[in-house]
């Protein structure tokens, strides 16, 4: 049994179906978050509702609902959400721009780097490195202390020949982590 009772759950969904009804989009992304597991068809419905209400992760969470099957209304929300400041839209409008558009994947990348996002900073350090080696490290640096596996292995490929030991450091954390092409590598060097 859960923290709550049946009877305060239906309490407490119908405040939000009232908020809802009142226009809250917050309400609204809440009531697509618990509906999606029963009813799929409704969940999408308020999920738009939210999103056509101003909820930036809403916007995110239907564009990517959409995406399959109409890119371009997809793109569409994912640009609605970063520019209402959702971060996750901004690194996907950076993945979809990345190859046709490496200038526009790069300001939307900036823009969600500056927000804290570890796959932002990964994901720049990724464009970045056949062009600018010094920026991709900084970017891997930046995404490493966040934790990114993948940003440690790529740190320390990046500056193995410059610091042996600090890149060895880099690559056992990584391995720590679960990055596959970090253990491989210190296996073959054992």
């Amino acid at each position: 049994m859960g923290l709550i009772s049946k009877a305060s759950r239906r309490t407490l969904h119908r405040r939000y179906e009232a908020a809802a009804a009142a226009g809250d989009a917050d309400a609204m992304l809440f009531l697509g978050t618990v509906t999606a597991k029963k009813d799929a068809a409704a969940a999408r419905e308020w999920f738009r509702r939210a999103a056509e209400g101003g909820n930036s992760h809403a916007m995110y969470i239907v564009g990517l609902s959409v995406e399959p099957r109409d890119p371009a209304a997809a793109r569409e929300w994912f640009e609605r959400g970063a520019d209402a400041g959702h971060v996750d839209a901004m690194v996907k409008l950076g993945v979809l721009d990345q190859a046709n558009a490496p200038d526009a994947a790069r300001r939307r990348y900036e823009q969600a780097a500056k927000r804290g996002s570890a796959i932002a900073m990964f994901n720049l350090g990724l464009l970045l490195e056949r062009t600018d080696r010094d920026s991709a490290i900084g970017w891997y640096a930046r995404a490493a202390e966040e934790g990114d596996a993948d940003a440690m292995y790529n740190l320390a490929r990046l500056t193995m020949e410059e610091d042996p030991d600090g890149a060895r450091e880099l690559l056992e954390k990584a391995a720590a982590a679960g990055q596959s092409e970090a253990q491989e590598r210190l296996g073959s060097r054992r």
